[in-house]
């Protein structure tokens, strides 16, 4: 089994005390093993900022039988322990994880579906040396953290997943790990991420991207106009004619006049007044006031994409951009269920530690999820919910233990879950909006 192999691979002893002598965590041979010391913090994410040496202590006796002492303990978070926890994630991540091979039960008319976005959260002001914060822009930000997470959502295989400062911006992020990108790769992101060099580079990779347009890019009717758009004409005809949205084919940027289809629609009001709140909160820290060319765009929605419009119409590009929202239901997933945010040192090593334990922990539940997502969705045809199942193991927890720990019990495991998915773990639809079954037709 496909499955099998790779949980075997990734969760081997010999490849991870491996990496755990490669990375200097472990330099002479010792009961208490970098195999023992990955399983301690990895199933420890439930206790959050509880989690205590203490608890490591116990959990290390009553799985492993080893007696170690918490100064013990103390003195392994240190630098190589960090360098040999981030070697098991990006191992882990290069597993690719799916039901039938190299196929895919969810297919559509792009490659790939590259979803990308990014969760910050405040850290002890010690630790500003090597995760700077906002200062005043944001309460308790002098030290912050910014994970960058990107999915292919047809496959679920993870992409990337880094640690960086909060103040390292999206759009910087965006201009130095814009990478591997494929022929016919479909990009959706916020629109923090998509600068014009993001957006030239997709589509000279004769890619895809569809992505909400930032406030300041300016707009073009053609691509040798002198001047750009007013945006008032947009919102006129809109508010005249009645209309739900219009479609215009327009160029983006001064010099790069980047042509593009833009799907334009008004915000409404609650979303508007959120908008400009946000903004005037971060133009007070900085002593600057929001003028009045911004207040009046951020009343309108606008997307665009260099998708033709034979492959998508200008109602399936709003449809499929809602797809993005399903990475801020994992980033909920990640702190409601994993706590990624929660924590209890201010020693930096044993912070960094505890997160990526918890990353490998969360990654390997994704491609569990997706493993079984694809076999439910072949079988069935319809999807599975990520935060009933990240729910569901929780609770499992001592079972998904054993099951990793123990060869050819993970597919007993998952044949388990694959019988009790029809009734607890399928996605329910919602009242008045569209459901994750219906966006996906549009790609489909």
């Amino acid at each position: 089994m496909i499955l099998e192999e790779k949980i075997n691979s990734s969760f081997s002893q010999e490849i991870i005390n491996s990496m755990a002598k490669e990375s200097g965590f472990c330099i002479r041979k010792s009961k208490f093993a970098g195999f023992q010391f990955l399983f301690s913090l990895m199933f420890a994410y439930h206790r959050g900022k509880h989690f205590s040496l203490l608890d490591m202590a116990s959990f290390l006796f009553r799985d492993f039988r080893l007696k170690i002492t918490k100064q013990s303990l103390h003195d392994r978070f240190n630098g190589s322990a960090v360098r040999f926890l981030k070697k098991c994630l990006d191992h882990l991540m290069s597993q690719k994880i799916r039901y039938k091979g190299d196929s895919n039960a969810l297919r559509s008319k792009f490659s790939r579906i590259r979803i990308k976005d990014s969760t910050k959260y405040g850290l002890p002001d010690s630790f500003i040396g090597k995760y700077g914060g906002y200062g005043g822009a944001l309460k308790n930000s002098s030290s912050m953290i910014s994970i960058q997470y990107e999915y292919d959502f047809l496959s679920g295989q993870s992409l990337d997943l880094r640690l960086t400062e909060a103040v390292r911006n999206d759009q910087s992020d965006s201009s130095g790990f814009t990478h591997d990108i494929r022929e016919n790769d479909l990009f959706i992101r916020d629109m923090g991420y998509c600068t014009l060099k993001f957006m030239s580079m997709v589509d000279s990779g004769k890619a895809f991207f569809v992505n909400r347009l930032a406030p300041k890019t300016n707009i073009y009717a053609a691509r040798d106009s002198k001047e750009p758009v007013d945006v008032k004409d947009y919102m006129r005809k809109l508010k005249k004619h009645g209309l739900e949205f219009m479609e215009v084919e327009v160029f983006l940027g001064k010099k790069e006049r980047i042509p593009v289809r833009a799907v334009i629609s008004l915000a409404d009001e609650d979303t508007y007044q959120k908008r400009i709140r946000k903004t005037e909160k971060q133009a007070r820290s900085t002593g600057n006031k929001v003028t009045e060319a911004f207040r009046t765009r951020v009343r309108l929605n606008i997307m665009v994409t260099n998708v033709p419009v034979q492959m998508l119409d200008a109602q399936n590009i709003r449809k499929v951009y809602s797809i993005r929202w399903q990475i801020e239901l994992l980033f909920k997933v990640w702190k409601s269920q994993a706590t990624i945010h929660e924590f209890n040192t201010c020693n930096i090593h044993r912070f960094e530690c505890q997160l990526y334990g918890k990353l490998i922990w969360i990654v390997l539940n994704l491609n569990l999820f997706n493993w079984l997502q694809q076999r439910i969705f072949s079988k069935k045809n319809y999807l599975c919910s990520v935060w009933k199942y990240f729910k569901l193991i929780l609770n499992l927890s001592d079972r998904l233990l054993e099951a990793i720990k123990t060869p050819g019990k993970i597919i007993l495991l998952m044949d388990d879950l694959a019988e009790l998915a029809p009734k607890i773990l399928k996605l329910e639809e919602k009242k008045d909006k569209p459901s994750l079954n219906q966006q996906f037709m549009c790609l489909a």
